[in-house]
């Protein structure tokens, strides 16, 4: 009988090894590893005001972290931060067309790998795989408690 721990650190692994060969992450990293997901909720939310409050919340990270990221951002021209008018103290951020064509490029290669990983598969079977794979999530979950 296979190893199932084994067999998914495996197939990680691989993934991990696909993905740092793609065009975006030699971008991502040339800056830092939070880059993508804020560029990501940016582009989810862009009709919301983003302040870098609300950054640390989502991501989990502290108002230095947060601050060395968006300013290294700024910095790459991925976004602008602009003063509000409403208060002086808070800054609105904002994605560029720098960072929502890195999204774009992002989210391509993430709808090909997808496309991938489920070649040669039925939708009946990917959805097996999830329930299974979302089964062994929660038995690893209980046995932590």
């Amino acid at each position: 009988m296979s190893d199932i721990g084994l067999e998914i650190k495996n197939l990680n692994n691989m993934i991990q090894r696909y993905f740092a060969n793609l065009k975006t992450t030699e971008i991502l990293n040339k800056l830092t590893g939070s880059n993508g997901y804020i560029i990501v909720y940016l582009m989810n939310h862009k009709d919301e005001l983003i302040t870098q409050k609300r950054i640390e919340e989502v991501l989990g990270i502290t108002r230095s972290t947060a601050s060395i990221v968006l300013t290294n951002m700024e910095k790459n021209q991925l976004i602008t931060r602009e003063i509000l008018k409403s208060d002086s103290r808070i800054k609105s951020i904002h994605i560029t067309e720098k960072g929502k064509e890195l999204y774009e490029t992002m989210t391509c290669e993430k709808i090909d790998f997808e496309k991938k990983l489920k070649k040669g598969f039925t939708e009946e079977e990917v959805e097996l795989f999830l329930s299974l794979i979302k089964r062994l999530k929660q038995n690893v979950k209980e046995e932590m408690k």
